[in-house]
C-alpha cells in the first residue's frame, strides 16, 4: 500500500509540475494570453514553452550564460521579425555563436513556427548580473519589427528528477 501511495504522489506532483510550467505570467499593454501553451501574444505573433536551459548545479551564477528556448508561431499572412531580446537581469544576446552587433534579426515566416534551437536559430542570453535558481522567473522583453514588444516571465528549467527529490525533503521520506 505504501509503495502506492508513493506512486500516487509521484504521479500527482508530476501533474501539478505540467500544469504550472503552463501558467507563467506575461505582460504587456497590447499582450493577450490565449489558450494552455500560450505564454504570449502580441499581434499575430504566440510565444510558447519560453524558458532557460536547465542550468548544471542548479542555478546561473552572475557572469554566466543561459540558453533561452521558445517557439514563436506566426499566426498572420506578413512575415514578421525579432529583432531584440532584453531584460534586468542579463547585458546581451548571442545568436548561434555571434553577439548580434549587428542588430538581432530572427525571420519568422507567416503561417510557421520558429523553434529555439535544433534546427533554428540559438539564442544564448549574455552577462547574467545575478544568480538565478531552478524554478524561478526572470522577466524577459521579445521585441518583433511589426507586432511590438512583449515581456514574459521566464522560468528557470529545473529536472524533474531534482523537483521531486526537493519535494521529498521538504514533506519527509515516504514509507516503503
Amino acid at each position: 500500500m505504501a509503495c502506492g501511495t508513493r506512486q500516487l504522489t509521484l504521479i500527482a506532483l508530476w501533474c501539478l509540475m505540467a500544469l504550472g510550467s503552463t501558467s507563467l505570467a506575461a505582460c504587456s499593454e497590447e499582450e493577450q494570453t490565449q489558450g494552455a501553451d500560450i505564454q504570449a501574444s502580441i499581434g499575430d505573433i504566440e510565444m510558447r514553452g519560453i524558458k532557460l536551459d536547465t542550468p548544471v548545479g542548479g542555478f546561473y551564477e552572475a557572469g554566466s550564460a543561459a540558453r533561452l528556448e521558445f517557439a514563436a508561431v506566426n499566426t498572420g499572412r506578413e512575415q514578421e521579425e525579432l529583432i531584440g531580446v532584453s531584460g534586468p537581469h542579463f547585458t546581451g544576446v548571442v545568436v548561434d555563436g555571434a553577439p548580434s552587433s549587428p542588430p538581432l534579426a530572427v525571420p519568422i515566416p507567416p503561417g510557421e513556427t520558429v523553434f529555439s534551437g535544433g534546427d533554428g536559430p540559438v539564442l544564448i542570453l549574455t552577462g547574467i548580473n545575478q544568480t538565478l535558481s531552478t524554478a524561478k522567473r526572470t522577466p524577459v522583453t521579445f521585441s518583433f519589427r511589426n507586432a511590438g514588444d512583449v515581456t514574459v516571465d521566464v522560468v528557470v528549467s529545473s529536472p524533474l528528477r531534482t523537483t521531486i527529490d526537493r519535494a521529498e525533503r521538504a514533506r519527509g521520506p515516504l514509507a516503503d
